[in-house]
């Protein structure tokens, strides 16, 4: 009698742990969020561009990332297509004060990650008060003036040539190759050990996602490199590379790596398009500059596209995303989207005026400060 229950009560064990297994292997996974950038309790000023970088995971597939600022949102990216693992860049301009900075990540059920946080500090930008006491009358004059800027290096950098792995490269399944990019530096500051080339969207192909950028001083050339892998899946592979400098602010050209992995289907087979492509936006933040001034091209989502490509020594681009340009004449950047035998172009002119010659009588040189004109960005 004894032995029946002993065996009964083993019996019942191992059918509760087998239903504690089946309940672990059938629970669901919410998204992982990580924000990469910037460090937790960094330091801004008022009207700075925060620039924010995340690294979002979920098996069931990423369909929107989301910025938030103390609760609220400030910025929605939804994405094209679902993706497993998705490196997002978002920015938010500074207000005064102290601040939570969130990113959340929503997967194709409608799960919410858990929020990704971080605090920053942004110091309010406002003028000096210099008390000034004359001599010999004791009369006290408050004079209000506003503080000099700061003197400080800027980085930039342009895109000047695919030396290796032009885009559309057919390569075989798993081959091994190297992207090399040509860039120049169009900033002030000296590249060096504070400056990295990283990874920022689509397929890496590597498993390294940083690298040091050599030195090289203002207006010189540089070779970056990156071995990469071939992906096994048929298809077009899209990389995008940016520089980012040692207080985590992204700038520069993007770099990208196109590659096509043929598959069973004839390479000379059409692309079927069954829509024209669309390209929600194309702007600049000032259409109008004097030489030695910069810009900035702005451009929303392309949606139906194989390929996104801004002319004037651009190239590849992914999408949404912007790029600093100093042209030194009145320039016309084309983006082109295209599908199979379809496309779409939307142009954006940047009137360059020359700087007028400083008049006989005066001591300082005068500024040329462009108007601004407000873009409307999709939210």
């Amino acid at each position: 009698m004894n032995k029946q229950k002993l065996f009964s009560t083993v019996l019942l064990i191992i059918i509760g742990l087998g239903a504690m297994a089946c309940n672990a292997v059938t629970s669901p996974v919410d998204p992982i969020t990580v924000v990469n950038s910037p460090p937790n309790n960094a330091q801004f000023r008022e009207g700075e561009l925060v620039t924010v970088q995340s690294t979002s995971t979920d098996p069931s597939g990423i369909v929107r990332v989301e910025l938030l600022v103390d609760s609220n949102v400030v910025r929605t990216d939804p994405l094209p297509n679902s993706q497993t693992t998705v490196i997002v860049v978002q920015t938010w301009t500074a207000t005064a004060g102290t601040h939570t900075i969130t990113v959340r990540t929503i997967n194709t059920a409608g799960v919410a990650s858990a929020p990704a946080s971080i605090a920053i500090s942004v110091a309010p930008v406002s003028p000096a008060v210099i008390v000034v006491t004359a001599t010999p009358i004791s009369v006290v004059q408050v004079v209000t003036v506003t503080p000099a800027p700061q003197l400080t290096c800027v980085n930039n950098s342009v895109f000047v040539a695919d030396v290796t792995i032009p885009d559309r490269t057919v390569l075989a399944s798993g081959q091994a190759f190297t992207k090399t990019w040509r860039v120049r530096n169009t900033g002030t500051c000296n590249w060096g050990s504070d400056e990295q080339l990283i990874f920022v969207r689509g397929n890496a192909m590597t498993q390294t996602r940083t690298f040091v950028i050599p030195a090289t001083a203002p207006g010189g050339t540089v070779d970056l490199s990156v071995a990469m892998t071939a992906p096994t899946t048929p298809g077009v592979h899209i990389a995008d590379w940016r520089m980012r400098n040692q207080g985590g602010a992204i700038f520069g050209t993007t770099l990208n790596v196109a590659i096509s992995i043929p598959g069973p289907t004839p390479i000379n087979t059409p692309t079927v398009c069954p829509s024209t492509p669309a390209i929600e936006s194309f702007t600049a933040s000032f259409p109008t500059i004097a030489v030695g001034q910069s810009t900035t091209l702005r451009w929303g989502l392309v949606t139906g596209a194989e390929m996104a490509e801004i002319d004037n020594d651009i190239g590849g681009i992914a999408t949404p995303g912007s790029i600093v340009v100093n042209p030194t004449t009145t320039t016309t950047y084309s983006l082109k989207a295209s599908c199979g035998d379809k496309s779409r172009t939307l142009q954006v002119t940047i009137t360059v005026n020359p700087v007028a010659a400083p008049a006989a009588t005066a001591t300082t040189a005068p500024t040329n400060t462009p108007t601004r004109t407000p873009t409307v960005r999709p939210p």
